[in-house]
């Protein structure tokens, strides 16, 4: 009898360590018209970020079915084993809803089921720390009780290149796009309350960068001994610049890097870079 910790591909947990931990992502499904494509699975980064360059309209996504988490979760506790699932926020994403109707059907105290309230590698910096308590020998509740604090804790500064897919997804008004191009402002998001939120603006890449960092000592918080996560949308250059920055100003424990999965890039659009840790 063991753990089984499981998650979605909304999460980002890079591969790597989804193996390491032997974590189960449940992908979303992402539509271009009447083509469907499994989050992670069916198409890589680089293939989705040329069809959505050329699409007119949005792709769609689709959260994973209650019916396929019954099947994992069963698949699980016939095997013996206890599961925590945790999922990206409930604010933009059914599929935490569909993990807890799963639940309700099997019944039982072997599963459970966390709201992230997160995005992206701030819900999967969760989930590698639930794997590892569980390899460390945790009980489930106590690793809930665990996942639960840090959820509270866990801040989102995420850097958005260009507005474009913002404004096709009628998040921005046209003007505001076309304006946001124009001065190359670069607006920096947050996640208030499971939501993303824009809370500030910067001129460029690099400004908008020394602009999370100000905001991490503004507040009081601080990097030094944390583990922390960045991870990126086809800017693997501009990942680095914010890594190197943050090397320079703090003594950080451990770094989890990855690329934000389809799903995410379809509003963030290319050129996303971001920050995510523990206060």
């Amino acid at each position: 009898m063991g753990i089984k910790i499981i998650t979605d591909s909304i999460c980002d947990v890079p591969k790597e360590y989804a193996e390491r931990y032997g974590i189960k992502v449940m992908p979303l499904t992402v539509h271009f018209g009447d083509e469907s494509y499994k989050d992670g699975i069916d198409l890589t980064l680089e293939e989705f970020l040329a069809k959505l360059e050329k699409a007119e309209v949005l792709p769609t996504t689709s959260q994973v079915t209650p019916g396929t988490f019954i099947e994992a979760f069963r698949e699980e506790t016939d095997r013996g084993n206890k599961v925590i699932a945790i999922h990206g926020s409930s604010q933009l994403s059914g599929t935490y809803n569909s993990a807890v109707m799963a639940k309700e059907q099997i019944g039982g105290a072997d599963i459970h089921v966390i709201d992230s309230m997160g995005i992206t590698l701030g819900a999967g910096m969760m989930v590698i720390k639930a794997a590892r308590l569980a390899e460390e020998g945790m009980e489930p509740e106590e690793i809930v009780r665990e996942i639960e604090a840090v959820r509270e804790n866990m801040k989102h500064l995420i850097i958005v290149d260009t507005l474009k897919y913002l404004q096709k997804g009628g998040r921005l008004s046209l003007s505001a796009s076309v304006l946001g191009s124009i001065l190359n402002i670069k607006p920096i998001l947050t996640v208030v309350n499971g939501k993303l939120e824009v809370f500030e603006k910067a001129r460029g890449i690099k400004k908008a960068i020394t602009s999370v960092i100000e905001t991490i000592k503004g507040n009081g918080w601080t990097l030094d001994g944390k583990v922390i996560g960045i991870n990126h949308i086809a800017d693997l250059e501009h990942m680095q610049m914010l890594e190197d920055e943050l090397m320079r100003e703090y003594n950080i424990r451990e770094i989890i890097k990855g690329e934000v999965g389809s799903v995410v890039a379809t509003h963030g659009g290319p050129g996303a870079v971001a920050l995510y840790f523990e206060i």
